[in-house]
């Protein structure tokens, strides 16, 4: 049975001369429905195109959410980035119908490209050209960037000193786990936090020991929340935590031990003389202190701001 054909996407204006020689090196598979075709961090090395039925991509974010992405019609294909990118899935591909599937594994790759060299290189092109337009018009290009790990597309979304989000970033995760967390009946906090009297530990050992120490206190958060909080370096000392399925009882418990973690780790190895470093933080929380967005960002900015005035090294929350 010939199983390319001219009018899918991939394969889309290419002559039957083509189609013919492209056909061997494509095996095909079905899926049930429910069926995980490809799993989120998998390494499947294979290219999948639709032949019939819908695959639906997902995200797996922290809190056990998962974020759709997009359906992936008759035609359409995925797995792109495992092949060539040689890159972990950044989604999971599951069959949302019955479905079968064409698809090109690393081996066969290989072959084509040693046997049909001509016909390999119309292939990437197209899949290349087919990719850039998806990434430009798809809501996970983000998602995709962090997953594929390239250094310069990556400084655009983390901080370099640190490696953890960067504000942009967070601005935008906050919104998406905001609204997801409203739509689903499931709670969300946000954290702000200081280093306390930054400036004046920058002047006593230097902006590079200065730097080590913001360095060490984000593993110290990192060790804390671990893979279920998403934290960003808002720039010099300051610092957001987003908390997805934690409510507001949680988040002041997870604040409670990075501010007593910081205040009890020991920095002697920096610099011996190095002022104490403690933290100020401020949560809020939806929806036990906050119904909207607006009021989501500016009580975790109050609460920050009433830690500070009330003595530093605290943690507060605004009702």
């Amino acid at each position: 049975m010939k199983r390319l054909s001219a009018q899918q996407g991939l394969f889309r204006d290419f002559g039957d001369d083509v189609l013919s020689r492209l056909e061997p090196y494509f095996a095909e598979r079905t899926a049930r429905a429910g069926e995980t075709i490809v799993a989120q961090n998998e390494l499947a090395r294979e290219l999948y195109v639709v032949v019939e039925g819908r695959v639906e991509s997902v995200l797996a974010l922290p809190g056990s959410i998962e974020r759709p992405h997009g359906d992936i019609l008759p035609g359409d294909f995925f797995g792109e980035v495992s092949l060539f990118g040689g890159s972990p899935s950044s989604d999971t591909y599951r069959a949302a119908l019955p479905c079968r599937l064409l698809v090109l594994d690393e081996n066969r790759l290989a072959a084509l490209m040693e046997e049909l060299p001509v016909d390999a290189v119309t292939l990437i092109a197209r899949l290349l050209g087919l990719t850039i337009r998806n990434l430009r018009a798809s809501s996970s290009f983000l998602a995709d960037v962090v997953q594929w790990g390239e250094r310069a597309s990556r400084r655009t979304i983390t901080d370099e000193l640190t490696g953890v989000y960067n504000r942009p970033f967070l601005e935008d995760a906050i919104e998406n786990f905001f609204e997801i967390s409203r739509s689903n009946g499931k709670p969300v906090a946000f954290l702000m936090m200081d280093v306390d009297n930054f400036s004046g530990i920058n002047e006593a050992i230097g902006r590079e020991k200065a730097d080590t120490v913001i360095v060490r206190v984000v593993d110290i958060i990192r060790g804390i929340i671990s893979s279920h909080g998403i934290i960003a370096r808002y720039g010099g000392d300051e610092f957001s935590i987003l908390l997805p399925e934690a409510d507001l009882a949680r988040a002041l418990a997870i604040a409670s031990e990075i501010r007593a973690g910081v205040e009890s780790a020991d920095f002697a190895d920096i610099a011996p003389a190095l002022p104490p470093v403690t933290t100020s933080i401020g949560v809020s929380a939806f929806p036990d202190t906050a119904g909207e967005l607006a009021a989501f960002r500016e009580k975790a900015d109050a609460s920050l701001y009433r830690a500070k005035e009330l003595g530093r090294n605290r943690v507060e929350a605004v009702r």
